[in-house]
């Protein structure tokens, strides 16, 4: 935790950062407060709503460093800012000397409020963008500092003074003793109770009826396929052509390879091939950017391009779903065509890796609720290959949604494979790794 130096135009006020956040109920607001102070041991706390929800940051401030001090907290200020709030998910880094607060926020939510050295900061940097590539969330950076590197929006410290009075931290309030109020509600109960029992004791409501397992599956498949899950078969050779047109050098760095997810950019690596941090940063358009650099001075991250929008795989499209053994025939018999001469894929580097399926909604033991005559059921795979082998993804089943994407310009050398003729064969080119779920019917 850091506390600020005194904030100009307002006195004895400083910001905080570094606190423990959790949301919850407004409804249970008092008691979930109590509970999170206790388990952080926290002596100070600050609050804001968003909807029915109150998210709730806690933390323990020497004594000594808060005498007569107004604290604020920091990171509720940049979630409740109108650049910050309005937007899917934001990572801020306020460079403070050789500290730089990161504050991540994902819809109004402080997900996590940290005091970092400047090293430190690059690397969280990059874990949030590869955890918001991996949920899907659109991420925008703000900031400022000659050590955060590119951010998309300059953002500084200035912007946490327009709101003087809002994310005040305050002092948790003692506990009552429960005995109190328990000794006060039990004595009105017992003088009150022998006239005003009727009236006070209605009969109990019955109980809620507890949902039939074919309830239970129906609403499970709503909730799978509304997440909107990319059907492998068009999203795969899409990216792969996308990718396939992108430059291979720009500025003396080379394409290394490229990790895509199935809304928003990829994310892109280049690796040094000659040119420097500055001849990068020159020629880089505009598409690319916001750039970082690793420390270890050989690796570089950019903006990939777009990732298209194509057609979901959707439950209602069932009649046309292969067997999981039918699934398996299609992906991994060989051998198959993809010209005149039959040949097995796997000598060429293309492999399939499909892990058994199992129950959407698992039926438990005893039950004696009817269920539907055919099950979804669901699995995961894993495809590898070269780019022109883009022709056997487009031939994929419409069952199977992709998750993720790894496209790498491997530059190896040969003899990393012997060929029937006793030569070897030499496995360079654009390589894919392709992740993904698979649906089929019982």
């Amino acid at each position: 935790m850091h506390i600020t130096d005194p904030l100009p135009r307002e006195k004895n006020a400083r910001l905080v950062f570094g606190l423990e956040w959790r949301a919850y109920p407004s409804r249970q607001m008092r008691a979930e407060r109590r509970r999170y102070a206790d388990d952080f041991g926290a002596t100070h706390y600050v609050e804001y709503r968003i909807g029915k929800d109150v998210i709730g940051g806690f933390c323990a401030p020497e004594m000594a460093e808060i005498k007569g001090a107004k604290l604020y907290s920091g990171a509720a200020r940049i979630a409740q800012h109108d650049r910050v709030k309005g937007k899917a998910a934001v990572v801020v880094l306020l460079q403070d000397d050789q500290r730089v607060h990161v504050v991540f926020v994902v819809r109004g939510v402080v997900r996590s409020d940290e005091v970092l050295t400047v090293l430190q900061a690059r690397d969280r940097k990059l874990a949030i963008e590869q955890e918001c590539l991996k949920l899907n969330l659109a991420l925008t950076t703000l900031g400022s500092g000659p050590g955060v590197g590119d951010v998309d929006e300059s953002f500084g410290a200035a912007a946490l003074l327009d709101a003087r009075r809002s994310a005040r931290v305050s002092k948790v309030p003692a506990s009552v003793p429960s005995i109190v109020p328990i000794f006060v509600i039990g004595a009105a109960l017992v003088f009150g109770g022998m006239q005003l029992a009727d009236v006070l004791n209605p009969p109990a409501p019955p109980a809620p009826r507890e949902p039939s397992f074919e309830e239970k599956y129906a609403a499970l498949v709503r909730q799978t396929f509304a997440a909107k899950m990319p059907r492998a078969n068009l999203l795969a050779p899409a990216l792969l052509a996308t990718l396939g047109n992108s430059e291979t050098v720009v500025g003396g760095w080379v394409f290394e390879k490229a990790v895509c997810g199935t809304q928003g950019y990829c994310a892109e690596i280049l690796r040094r091939y000659g040119g420097s941090f500055d001849d990068l940063r020159q020629v880089a358009p505009e598409a690319m950017r916001p750039l970082h650099f690793d420390a270890d001075g050989l690796h570089a991250g950019a903006r990939g391009p777009q990732i298209p929008a194509v057609a979901f795989v959707a439950d209602k499209d069932q009649s046309t779903w292969p067997t999981e053994q039918g699934l398996i025939d299609a992906l991994q018999t060989p051998p198959q065509k993809l010209s005149a001469k039959p040949f097995e894929l796997d000598s060429y580097g293309y492999t399939v890796h499909l892990e058994p399926a199992k129950p959407l909604l698992a039926v438990p033991m005893g039950t004696t609720d009817s269920r539907p005559a055919q099950m979804i059921r669901v699995g995961e795979w894993t495809i590898s290959g070269l780019r022109w082998q883009s022709p056997l993804l487009a031939r994929l089943p419409p069952n199977m949604t992709l998750d993720t994407m790894t496209v790498a310009l491997k530059l190896g050398e040969p003899g990393a494979s012997r060929s029937q003729n006793g030569g070897t064969d030499v496995q360079n080119g654009i390589h894919f790794t392709a992740r993904g779920k698979y649906y089929v019917l019982n």
